[in-house]
């Protein structure tokens, strides 16, 4: 579960089924996007804030770099925890996995290995 859920059912434990917002059905927004595509359901779940919904555009349009600074300066001037969870939640989507960060170097000490082993006369 998410931290954006997390803070969300935090905030609002006897909200009604309805109230939950563009996940289960509403249209305050559009499952897709401008240019046709599916969203993410994670974005859906999303608070209708301006500088969320910025970084949320970034997001979908694959601009990173703005997501990452974006996020950290929302959640430091968000008072709202759900929005700052929300951003929290978009900078974690875009950061590498661990486990493909240790076969990459897995994979380059083979490579370093094969090479040595090439190179160290006739065999």
């Amino acid at each position: 579960m998410s931290e954006a859920e997390d803070a969300q059912k935090l905030s609002a434990p006897e909200a009604s089924p309805d109230a939950l917002g563009p996940a289960n059905g509403s249209a305050s927004a559009p499952a897709l996007n401008a240019d046709g595509r599916e969203r993410p359901r994670f974005l859906l779940e999303f608070p209708s804030d301006p500088a969320l919904q910025q970084l949320v555009a970034a997001f979908e349009a694959g601009n990173y770099r703005a997501v990452r600074e974006g996020a950290a300066k929302l959640v430091e001037s968000s008072e709202d925890p759900i929005v700052a969870a929300a951003a929290r939640e978009l900078a974690r989507r875009i950061e590498p996995d661990p486990l493909m960060k240790y076969l990459l170097f897995v994979a380059l000490g083979l490579f370093v290995a094969v090479v040595w082993y090439a190179y160290q006369g006739p065999h």
